[in-house]
C-alpha cells in the first residue's frame, strides 16, 4: 500500500500529515531544482509543529497541553477585541490554530481560567475602569463590555464583585 493515500494517524494532525505528504512526494523524486521545494516544506513542517506542540514532555511521554506564548497573546487579544460582541472561543482557537476543544485545555492550563471565565473576568475589569473613570450611565456600559442588559449586567457584577455597579462606583469615585 502507497503510504501516500492513508489517512493521518490519530496522533498526527491533518496539517502536519498533508505536510508529511508533500515532503515524501518531493523526496520520491528530488532532483537539484527541487531541493528547494523540499527545504520550504520541511520549514513548514517545523514551524507548524513547533507552534502547535510545546517542546516540553511530562514524565508520562505526552505532550504538554498548553499555549505557546504567541497563541496566548493572540488569543487574549482576540477575545478583548470581541468583547461587545460575545465570544465565539471556535475563532480564537482557529485563529490559534488549534482544535477548539484543544484550544479550551491549553488555555485552562496556561491562565488558570476557562476561555469563559477570563473572557467573564476581562469584561468585568473593563467593566470596572469604565465604572470608575468615565460618566457613561451603567446601561451603557454594560453594552459596551458585551452584556445583553443592564440587569444581565448588575447580577453578574453583583455575583462576581460582591456589590451592585453602583455601589462600586460610587465606592470607587469617592
Amino acid at each position: 500500500m502507497n503510504a501516500l493515500t492513508l489517512a493521518p494517524p490519530a496522533a498526527l494532525d491533518s496539517v502536519a500529515f498533508q505536510l508529511v505528504k508533500d515532503l515524501a512526494a518531493a523526496l520520491a523524486g528530488a532532483n537539484q531544482s527541487q531541493q528547494e521545494a523540499v527545504f520550504q516544506t520541511s520549514r513548514a513542517l517545523c514551524s507548524h509543529l513547533l507552534s502547535g506542540y510545546p517542546g516540553d514532555v511530562p514524565e508520562a511521554g505526552l505532550p504538554r497541553v498548553a499555549l505557546s506564548p504567541w497563541q496566548e497573546r493572540l488569543a487574549k487579544q482576540t477575545m478583548l477585541q470581541q468583547m461587545e460582541r460575545g465570544l465565539a472561543i471556535a475563532d480564537v482557537a482557529r485563529q490559534c490554530s488549534l482544535s477548539r476543544s484543544h484550544f479550551s485545555r491549553a488555555f485552562k492550563k496556561t491562565t488558570g481560567l476557562a476561555p469563559r471565565d477570563w473572557f467573564l473576568q476581562a469584561r468585568l475589569e473593563r467593566a470596572k475602569a469604565l465604572l470608575a473613570q468615565s460618566p457613561a450611565s451603567i446601561s451603557q456600559i454594560s453594552l459596551e463590555c458585551g452584556f445583553a442588559d443592564q440587569s444581565h449586567f448588575t447580577r453578574v457584577f453583583t455575583r462576581s464583585i460582591g456589590t451592585t455597579p453602583f455601589t462600586w462606583r460610587r465606592a470607587a469615585t469617592a
